[in-house]
């Protein structure tokens, strides 16, 4: 009877190696199997629970409904003498400004960016003590007001505002570099507030100190080098004054960490004015940038951290601003790679931009009769069975085109 109820458990054993074992020895293997497995299990290190902290979401801001007697409520507590209260007061307001309704609403009606530049310069100058995290608070405000046009226009024209911003920057704060360089981005991201902060030539002069300080210094935020980039499309000629065109040479020649992004791009910037041109003439700019092309023949191992390109689009942007000159035009003949290389970026499948610089690169490097015959006989049919990305590459498509067929017809007649 015994046996018979034995045959009850671990069915599938039961069934397998019932030949072999009787069923009750069956389940005295498996209960022997388990009671070793469980004492490997007890053996493994047991970590104490703890209870989870209790948040501190609540205790960091201030107690009110979010309608329209919020903003008034929080106004008047950032004035308050109680530190707990101002904090409170400031880290809600730095939430409930994410509406732009009342963003605009606090710049206009509340004059916010008087209030709060006020503590932050008090803040700044130690003239208050600083209790909590009130001057990264203040950042991420400035960073919220700034994407407003109203609110960019109001720091922009606040010299001291700026002046920090520089020497946070300069001095490399931790956990406020980023942010108030998102905010200088911020602000020279609208024509109108860009021309606010160009009018004060020490803005400019500031951005070049920075980046002078340390020319082998591998990284810089990326909302600085969008900034500096906004700042000469309008005045190149004041950068190169200041020898940015200098220091961007000396990086791109160097092959300094991601040289071929941002830096590219605001070295290409520097070539659309007259004294730009002249010294991408002096220092054989064809010459540097066909070696930046060259450089894919290298192994990438070979190569230093971040030395890889990635991206060809501003290197091709330097290139088409640069072909402006005489002088390039006929260094531009001694290198017949430099139109291959170009031609085979302009196959992207991904960047349409990538591909209007290229079409436009070989429309400007077709300017010597010698290319133009090159570009006919070895990339014609490449450029008439391109699949463009936007409109705008199709269009320097086919004027490229037009323009490479009606050679191809003047020299048939």
């Amino acid at each position: 009877m015994w046996e018979e109820l034995e045959k009850y458990r671990n069915h599938f054993l039961q069934h397998e190696i019932k030949d072999v074992m009787k069923p009750s020895s069956i389940n005295c293997q498996q209960n022997k199997e388990w009671d070793k497995f469980m004492k490997k299990r007890d053996w493994c290190k047991r970590y104490p629970q703890r209870c989870a902290g209790s948040s501190t979401y609540f205790e960091d801001r201030a107690q009110l409904a979010y309608g329209w007697f919020a903003l008034p409520k929080l106004m008047k507590e950032i004035d308050s003498d109680v530190n707990v209260t101002h904090w409170r007061a400031i880290v809600s307001l730095s939430e409930f400004l994410l509406n732009p309704l009342n963003a605009q609403r606090a710049i206009l009606e509340m004059d916010l960016v008087r209030k709060v530049k006020n503590a932050f310069m008090r803040m700044r100058l130690n003239f208050h003590e600083q209790h909590y995290e009130e001057v990264e608070t203040y950042l991420k405000i400035f960073n919220i007001l700034s994407r407003n046009l109203n609110g960019a226009e109001h720091i922009a024209n606040r010299k001291c505002l700026m002046i920090e911003f520089y020497k946070i920057i300069m001095d490399k704060e931790p956990r406020k570099e980023d942010l108030t360089a998102e905010i200088l981005r911020n602000l020279t991201g609208k024509p109108k507030v860009l021309g606010i902060v160009l009018a004060d030539a020490e803005n400019l002069e500031s951005v070049a100190n920075i980046f002078k300080l340390d020319p082998c210094q591998p990284l810089y935020p990326p909302h600085l080098w969008h900034h500096l980039c906004h700042m000469l499309e309008v005045a190149p000629e004041q950068a190169i004054e200041l020898g940015l065109f200098e220091f961007l040479h000396s990086r791109i020649k160097n092959r300094l960490a991601y040289f071929w992004d941002m830096n590219c791009k605001a070295f290409a910037l520097l070539l659309r004015c007259a004294e730009g041109q002249r010294l991408f003439d002096e220092v054989d700019g064809i010459k540097l940038i066909y070696d930046v092309f060259e450089d894919v023949y290298i192994k990438k191992s070979k190569k230093l951290h971040f030395q890889h390109v990635e991206n060809y689009e501003y290197i091709v942007l330097a290139l088409l601003n640069g072909l402006h000159s005489k002088r390039a035009l006929w260094r531009s003949r001694e290198f017949t790679m430099l139109t291959c290389h170009v031609g085979r970026r302009m196959a992207s499948k991904t960047n349409p931009r990538l591909q209007l610089y290229c079409l436009k690169a070989l429309r400007a490097l077709g300017v010597m009769p010698c290319t133009k015959r090159y570009i006919i006989g070895n990339w014609l049919d490449e450029v008439r069975e391109l699949d463009c990305l936007d409109a705008e590459a199709e269009c320097a498509r086919d004027a490229l085109l037009d323009w490479l067929r009606r050679d191809i017809a003047d020299s048939s007649s």
